[in-house]
């Protein structure tokens, strides 16, 4: 007899990182057998496309809020393992770790629960000593909660509660919006122009399926990953590599224009208006201040990555390179992968 599967809540599970997470998670296993796993979703609206593709995949669906009480705690009813991840744009930072404190704290009452994975992201402020120049928001706010969970007890096996947490970045996807994308026009000699304002930075850049992949990968490794933090990249990406591996790949020339930050966040106009958080309009950080102290991050190469230890245990993840012929990647804009539209849309404008 087969044995149970083990159910596995995500939450977050229609946005950007959720589908290809679920995706990863009820796929068959390397040797062809099926998946270990099943999949809850929590979804506000059970109706709505994403989560009808998800229902249509195999996964259950729960309606709920990851910010209510009662919703945390009938979601995780029989579960074994919970995926977290949580917007900061949606809600804003304080907000944000106070739902992610609960998730923690409600995975201990459950009994059924094994394995708490945290989606994160790099500290930046501690990581630049906290000048006001790398205060990023939504990188802040995840990095506050990886913290907490490090002083948090980590069991590796059997009936106690493991957490891990898988550090992720931009994702590459992003390269087709102004986020991360070359500018609109091209320049004088017809050339795609990247010009965020990374100067010889270095960022993180992550391909969707590959987070899928990873999260997989650390579920399947409980005892392993457990009280850890996995830092993971498809590229560490430096902005001259990208357009020397665009023009090589593609045909299309190609340049890297170096513009500073304040210059570069001049051309997406209007994120000064645009909150974190819409409920936080008129007291709280701006979206262009956030993206700043992203931008900034990248520019003075605070974050690491492993890379050679990625590529040996996924040597099929994507590379840039690949990520480019795989997809027909050719510069142009394309909707965004995310969920919410208000950022999105002030920056194609």
């Amino acid at each position: 007899m087969a044995s149970p599967k083990k159910l596995i809540l995500v939450v977050g599970a229609t946005g950007a990182q959720g589908l290809p997470v679920v995706a990863s998670l009820l796929a068959p296993s390397k040797d062809g057998t099926p998946s270990p796993y099943a999949v809850r979703a929590l979804t506000r609206d059970p109706t709505s496309e994403r989560a009808v593709q998800l229902k249509n995949a195999g996964a259950e669906l729960f309606k709920g809020s990851f910010e209510n009480i009662q919703d945390i705690i009938g979601a995780y009813q029989g579960c074994y393992g919970a995926f977290i991840n949580t917007d900061t744009f949606t809600v804003g930072q304080q907000r944000e770790i106070y739902a992610a404190i609960q998730w923690y704290e409600y995975a201990h009452r459950e009994g059924s629960m094994r394995h708490f994975v945290w989606s994160g992201l790099d500290y930046s402020s501690k990581l630049g000593s906290y000048q006001l120049k790398y205060k990023a928001e939504h990188l802040d706010a995840k990095g506050i909660f990886n913290d907490f969970l490090r002083y948090q007890p980590s069991v590796p096996e059997g009936d106690g509660l493991t957490w891990s947490i898988v550090t992720t970045g931009p994702y590459i996807e992003g390269l087709r919006t102004p986020f991360l994308g070359p500018l609109k026009e091209r320049d004088e000699n017809g050339a795609v122009v990247f010009a965020i304002p990374v100067g010889n930075g270095h960022v993180p850049i992550i391909s969707l399926r590959d987070i899928g992949w990873w999260v997989r990968y650390t579920f399947d490794h409980r005892a392993e990953q457990s009280g850890k933090e996995l830092k993971i990249a498809t590229e560490m990406l430096n902005w001259d590599t990208l357009a020397e591996t665009f023009t090589r790949v593609t045909g299309i020339p190609s340049v890297h224009k170096r513009l500073e930050v304040d210059e570069y966040l001049d051309l997406l106009k209007g994120l000064e208006a645009i909150p974190v958080a819409e409920e936080e309009k008129g007291r709280g950080p701006s979206v262009r201040d956030t993206f700043s102290g992203m931008y900034w991050t990248w520019r003075d190469n605070l974050l690491t990555r492993d890379m050679d230890w990625l590529r040996k245990v996924y040597p099929e993840g994507y590379t840039l390179e690949s990520w480019i012929r795989e997809t027909g990647y050719d510069g142009s804009q394309a909707p965004s992968v995310l969920k919410g539209e208000r950022i999105g849309a002030a920056l194609r404008k």
